[in-house]
């Protein structure tokens, strides 16, 4: 997958990137967003605070479970 698809700043968070790298259901369903999907999730991971918040983000993501 190509992270900077669409992507206005080029590339994603590294936090974002490395742990959707490891869930290729997360990467599918991130490539299967809208780019204001896309814009959301990474506005979200900005204000991640840990790695756990990162892992729920990144299971949300590969549940479907993202909201915008």
């Amino acid at each position: 997958m190509d992270y900077t698809d669409g992507l206005q700043g080029g590339v994603l968070p590294l936090g974002l990137a490395f742990g959707m790298a490891m869930d290729e259901r997360a990467i599918d369903h991130y490539g299967r967003m809208t780019e204001y999907e896309k814009e959301k999730v990474i506005a979200e991971s900005k204000n991640v605070k840990s790695k756990e918040e990162m892992q729920q983000l990144i299971q949300r993501i590969s549940d479907r479970d993202i909201i915008v």
